[in-house]
C-alpha cells in the first residue's frame, strides 16, 4: 500500500454498543438501513453490522439478519455488507455456521464479508459491587453520588468480571471453510501479535487463502481498560503491521481503534497507506468530544482525514478489488 492510493472506509454501524452510550446507535433493521445509507452517502464503501434483538441484545436469528440485509441493500445498493461472527461464550460456533448457511442460500441475503477474529478474546469488564463489608485488598474505591441508591446501601468499589468471546482453532477453521464454500470474503481480525501468529499457522495449514483482507483491531481504549488485546496506539499499530507485512506481503487491511484513542491510530494508518474503519462500534464521539449524531459523522471525519493525507475514498468497485470480493453483477 502506498501514499496517494484510494482508501477504503468501512463503517461499523453498531457492534455491541448500547443506547445508554449514544441514543443514536441503531438496533432495528430499519435503523441499520438508514445508517447504512447515510454512511454510504458520506463516503463509506463497506458497512459492517450486527443484527440486534429489538432490545439491543445479541442475535444470530436468520430472519433478523435477512431482513436487515434486505433493507440495507435496498437503501444503499452499491455498498458492500459485512456481518459479524462474534458470539458469546455460551453460544457454539454451529449457530453462526447455520446463520451463514441460511443467508448464503439466497443471493439477496448473502453477505459480501464476514469478520472472523483469529483467536479467543477476553475482557476483564468493570463491574460496580455494592457491599457493607470492608474494602477488599487491592480494590479501587468508587464514590457514590449523594442520595443515590448505592450511597444509601453502603460502600461501593470496583471489581471486574471475565467475559469470553471464544474462537478456538476448530471454530476459526470452520468459519473460514464456510466462507470459502459460500463465496464470502473473511475479514481476518488481528487484535494482538498472537493473532498474527495464528494467521500464519492457518495459512500454513491451508485454511487461510492469500493475499488476505485483514482488520488491524486495536480494540482497547488504553492500558488497564480491560480488553486483553493491543490498546489503540500508533506504536501498537506499527507492532502488528510489521509482521503482517513480512508474512503476508500482498495483504490489504483496515485499521481501527477504540473510543477517542482510536483517532490517532486512524490518522497514522492513513499516512501509512492503510484503509480504515470507523463507526459507532468503535467510537461514539468525534475527536473534539462531541457526540456523533450518526455513523455518517464519523465517516465524514474519515473522509476529511484521508484527504489531509492526500487520499480519496475508494468507490464500491475499488473496495471489491481491495478486499477480494468479486465484481458486482
Amino acid at each position: 500500500m502506498t501514499d496517494g492510493s484510494s482508501v477504503l472506509i468501512e463503517a461499523a454501524l453498531n457492534g455491541g454498543r448500547d443506547r445508554s452510550e449514544n441514543p443514536m446507535v441503531p438496533y432495528t433493521p430499519v435503523e441499520v438501513a438508514v445508517e447504512a445509507r447515510r454512511s454510504a452517502e458520506a463516503g463509506a464503501a463497506v458497512v459492517h453490522l450486527h443484527a440486534r434483538d429489538p432490545d439491543g441484545g445479541w442475535s444470530a436469528t436468520p430472519a433478523r439478519y435477512a431482513e436487515t440485509l434486505h433493507r440495507v441493500r435496498d437503501a444503499a445498493p452499491q455498498v458492500l455488507v459485512s456481518i459479524t461472527s462474534l458470539r458469546p461464550a455460551d453460544v457454539p460456533v454451529k449457530v453462526v455456521l447455520d446463520l451463514l448457511d441460511a443467508l448464503a442460500a439466497d443471493p439477496t441475503t448473502r453477505p459480501d464479508l464476514v469478520s472472523v477474529n483469529l483467536g479467543h478474546t477476553v475482557v476483564w469488564e468493570k463491574a460496580a459491587v455494592v457491599s457493607p463489608h470492608p474494602l477488599p485488598s487491592g480494590a479501587k474505591p468508587v464514590v457514590a453520588p449523594e442520595r443515590s441508591k448505592e450511597a444509601a446501601e453502603g460502600p461501593r468499589w470496583v471489581r471486574r468480571r471475565t467475559v469470553h468471546f471464544p474462537n478456538d482453532y476448530d471454530d476459526v477453521a470452520a468459519l473460514l471453510a464456510a466462507c470459502r464454500a459460500h463465496g464470502i470474503v473473511p475479514e481476518l481480525g488481528l487484535m494482538d501479535l498472537g493473532f498474527v501468529s495464528n494467521a500464519v499457522a492457518l495459512r500454513d495449514d491451508g485454511l487461510l487463502q492469500e493475499p488476505g483482507w485483514f482488520l488491524v483491531e486495536l480494540d482497547s481504549p488504553g492500558y488497564g481498560a480491560g480488553p486483553q488485546v493491543a490498546p489503540a496506539t500508533p506504536a501498537n499499530y506499527d507492532a502488528l503491521v510489521a509482521p503482517l507485512r513480512r508474512y503476508f506481503p500482498r495483504a490489504a487491511w483496515a485499521a481501527h481503534g477504540q473510543d477517542s484513542a482510536g483517532y490517532a491510530v486512524l490518522r497514522h494508518a492513513l499516512v501509512d497507506g492503510a484503509h480504515v474503519r470507523v463507526g459507532f462500534e468503535d467510537a461514539i464521539v468525534l475527536p473534539d468530544g462531541r457526540p456523533a449524531a450518526s455513523n455518517a459523522d464519523l465517516v465524514a471525519w474519515a473522509v476529511a482525514a484521508a484527504r489531509e493525507a492526500r487520499r480519496e475514498p475508494a468507490t464500491a468497485a475499488e473496495a471489491r478489488a481491495i478486499t477480494g470480493c468479486p465484481p458486482a453483477t
